[in-house]
């Protein structure tokens, strides 16, 4: 396979570093370009999750300004889901081609990279504390099991108190039961910046640059254009930028729809460690997030059923967001009062229009070197070893894909940018 010199990739997130990573494994040099340094925005402030993937059947193209909760399962949503059936079957072997790697890939990535990413395994578990939420876990987990997946187990209530023993009284007689799920987590800004690191060690150049156009040729992008004029010349170039992909595009002749939403967390010091499960906790319109870090840190998140639309990359914190993560999390744990914040981090998220789960990834139809990698909406962590695989192999193979994944990247295609010509 002939070797390949001058690939640019714009994005230093977890989605880049993952691109160049992969490139490097098969002796294919890239450059990274990014104005704010590695996992300088959303790929350092994440969770760092591999949630099980067919938990994101649930999420998969569905539109979350109607029903932000998962696990849906009503007439209508079950009809539409149907319909897409082919479309999320495919989508879901994108996030299998990452998860059953991961173990194998982490030990590779900080033996080359030689940083400890804080890797490890745990469960989640949906606590339901009432009966419409136990339905439709229970349905969800029979659907699974039904497809062929065994993992996981469903956790009667006296289960649940003997994992969670200081759950707060007043809700431990709600419990109807639980879905309990393996999951995956890195701390994700020293994974992406292992990552990084490791391409880098294989040749990889990193640089600082705020990239404003491109220069071109016919059909093939000839350079990328920095905002203090200097121009690179690319032989392929992979915009991996996140909420700004839809920017770049535009200076190729269309630009790529996207929504944004603002996702935000608290790290909490508590008194001593949190039992090892990632707990998902619905309570009216809001669902509750706690994630056991290293130690004894938690991360704590609300996401709202009817999220608020982002203009102008806004990606202030909001006093709103940091006073219902505690307020969820006190609420199941009492003890959580006594933690303290460490950090208030969030960043922007980048969705299909209609806040949709519809990822990105292959060569644009209009430019015969210009590749996406976006619109990952809270997974870019998840899917960035995927992406990063699928993506190398690509450029390796001059944008045919292989037989084996012919069909998973027709799905993921940014087809949607080629220019009506009637």
């Amino acid at each position: 396979m002939p070797m390949k010199d001058g690939v640019i990739i714009v994005g230093a997130g977890a989605a880049g570093c993952s691109v160049a990573y992969h490139l490097a494994r098969r002796g294919i040099t890239s450059q990274i370009i990014d104005r704010e340094g590695i996992a300088n925005r959303a790929s350092g402030k994440a969770w760092g999750i591999w949630s099980y993937p067919p938990e994101n059947w649930s999420s998969t193209d569905v539109d979350v300004t109607e029903d932000r909760l998962p696990m849906r399962t009503d007439t209508q949503f079950l009809g539409e889901r149907a319909q897409r059936r082919e479309y999320q079957q495919r989508v879901s072997d994108f996030y299998w081609l990452g998860y059953h790697r991961l173990p194998e890939a982490i030990r590779e990535l900080e033996e080359r990279g030689g940083i400890n990413v804080d890797y490890r395994e745990f469960p989640i578990v949906r606590i339901a504390v009432s009966e419409e939420v136990e339905k439709r876990y229970r349905e969800f987990f029979s659907a699974i099991r039904s497809a062929g997946y065994y993992e996981g187990d469903w956790l009667e209530p006296d289960e649940l108190q003997a994992i969670f023993p200081n759950i707060n009284p007043q809700i431990k007689g709600q419990i109807k039961g639980g879905l309990c799920l393996p999951n995956f987590k890195v701390e994700p800004y020293k994974y992406t910046l292992c990552l990084a690191q490791a391409a880098e060690k294989m040749g990889c150049t990193i640089r600082s640059g705020d990239v404003v156009g491109f220069g071109s040729q016919g059909s093939r992008v000839t350079s990328v254009v920095l905002a203090s004029g200097t121009e690179i010349q690319a032989t392929e170039v992979v915009l991996a930028m996140g909420p700004w992909i839809g920017q770049a595009t535009s200076w190729l002749g269309k630009e790529l729809p996207v929504q944004l939403y603002k996702s935000q967390c608290l790290r909490v010091e508590l008194p001593r460690p949190f039992p090892p499960y990632h707990i998902d906790y619905i309570s009216g319109t809001v669902e509750g997030f706690i994630v056991p870090e290293v130690g004894n840190q938690v991360l704590l998140e609300v996401e709202k059923k009817l999220p608020d639309a982002v203009t102008n990359f806004d990606s202030s914190l909001t006093e709103e967001s940091k006073l219902l993560a505690i307020e969820m999390a006190t609420n199941l744990f009492p003890e959580i009062e006594n933690g303290s914040v460490v950090e208030h981090r969030g960043d922007l998220e980048c969705w299909a229009p209609g806040l949709r789960m519809r990822p990105v990834l292959g060569r644009h139809p209009e430019w015969d070197n210009v590749y996406l990698a976006s619109r990952f909406g809270p997974c870019g962590i998840m899917l960035s070893l995927s992406a990063g695989e699928l993506m190398a192999e690509l450029i390796a193979r001059d944008g045919q894909a292989p037989y084996r994944v012919e069909k998973l990247l027709e799905t993921l295609s940014p087809a949607e940018l080629k220019e009506n010509k009637d």
